[in-house]
């Protein structure tokens, strides 16, 4: 019984480690680069394509950290969302940082997106904030 729960073990890891190579190869070097500068202790779990109508063709990836990050089909990241640490400070603007500081000191960002008209941000208290792209408060989202 012992041995049989060994060798199950085992296999699983055998299994995860092949499956997170493969899973590598699908994301472009630009996109991998991002990964590794934002979330070196992470590793990516999951890759997929999503069609979506609005927005065009993207992709999703998965760490296993929970952090999900959203790419064009030219690799530039577009959303980052990471509900239990939040987004790391060095991906997001300084004057963002030092908007949310000021008027959120206890809230972290666990969403930041690329927008057309700059940046929006999702706060741990589920409050969403625009930023021009200087960084600068356009308005909050109820």
């Amino acid at each position: 019984m012992m041995r049989q729960r060994i060798w199950t073990a085992a296999l699983w890891c055998l299994t995860m480690l092949l499956t997170t190579a493969c899973v590598d190869e699908k994301i472009p070097p630009h996109s991998k680069a991002f990964i590794d500068q934002y979330f070196p202790q992470s590793t990516v779990v999951l890759v997929e394509m999503d069609d979506d109508d609005v927005e065009g063709k993207e992709y999703c990836v998965l760490l296993n950290d929970g952090t999900k990050i959203e790419f064009d089909l030219q690799g530039e990241w577009k959303r980052v969302g990471r509900n239990k640490t939040g987004v790391p400070s060095t991906l997001v603007p300084k004057s963002i940082l030092q908007y949310v500081k000021t008027n959120y000191p206890k809230e972290v960002i666990t969403k930041l997106c690329k927008k057309p008209y700059g940046f929006k941000i999702e706060l741990s208290n589920d409050e969403d904030v625009r930023f021009n792209p200087q960084g600068q408060f356009i308005e909050k989202i109820d």
